[in-house]
């Protein structure tokens, strides 16, 4: 299986499809997934008692109606609280607002056929890897995505064949990146039609990297 072969654009939800739901929240990536949308992205997090959820921050705190740092507390200490943050979120049940977890965000990338786009927020990259497989998921069926290029080099070892996926790579470390092979990066252009292409695409596409450009988080961005 190769997750590139579509003729069609790929267009990646990032934290889910955010316009209709708070990030990182089921219905957001439900509606990803009922949207058609190539991928949807995700951050991972372990709970004190091994549980991987999906949130951007280490913390509820932006999210929910209570605080805490994800790593210091347990998942049913995370399951007292529900997020009140974020677009239409009063539209959605006590259940569908819980900070998600990992199994339950594979369970709907399954179910519509969308690329699980996993970020790296946590050191435990193996169990991230393990957890993966777990629910049924192979390495050629993911992305894994990390700002920082040491996590993509270990993700590397875990998981030969996963496409990975560099936050703003850093131009002079891209022959670092290609060396890990089935590999891209991103660059941040808030309009795609402004990159230059030769240089911004071309030029790192013959390198055998892909590239996706980070083009907007919302409906406004875009217009």
């Amino acid at each position: 299986m190769n997750i590139f072969d579509t003729p069609k654009t790929r267009f990646i939800s990032h934290r889910g499809f955010t316009p209709l739901a708070p990030e990182n929240s089921l219905p957001s990536f439900y509606y990803a997934g009922m949207l058609g949308q190539w991928a949807i992205e995700t951050d991972l997090h372990i709970t004190r008692d091994g549980k991987i959820v999906c949130c951007h921050n280490g913390n509820i705190d932006q999210y929910c109606n209570g605080s805490g740092q994800i790593d210091e507390m347990t998942y049913q200490q995370i399951c007292q609280f529900e997020i009140v943050h974020g677009n239409r979120w009063d539209c959605f049940c006590e259940e569908e607002r819980k900070i998600p977890l990992f199994s339950e965000y594979l369970s709907i990338c399954r179910r519509f056929g969308s690329v699980p786009f996993i970020e790296l927020k946590t050191g435990d990259i193996e169990y991230i890897i393990h957890q993966m497989r777990k629910n049924g998921f192979s390495d050629e069926e993911v992305v894994i995505s990390s700002a920082e290029l040491s996590d993509l080099t270990q993700s590397r070892q875990y998981a030969p064949k996963a496409f990975l996926h560099w936050i703003f790579a850093q131009e002079e470390k891209l022959e670092e990146l290609c060396s890990l092979g089935n590999a891209g990066m991103s660059w941040k252009i808030a309009d795609p039609f402004s990159c230059d292409k030769q240089k911004q695409i071309a030029s790192v596409q013959k390198m055998g990297l892909k590239v996706c450009l980070r083009a907007a988080d919302s409906v406004s961005a875009l217009k």
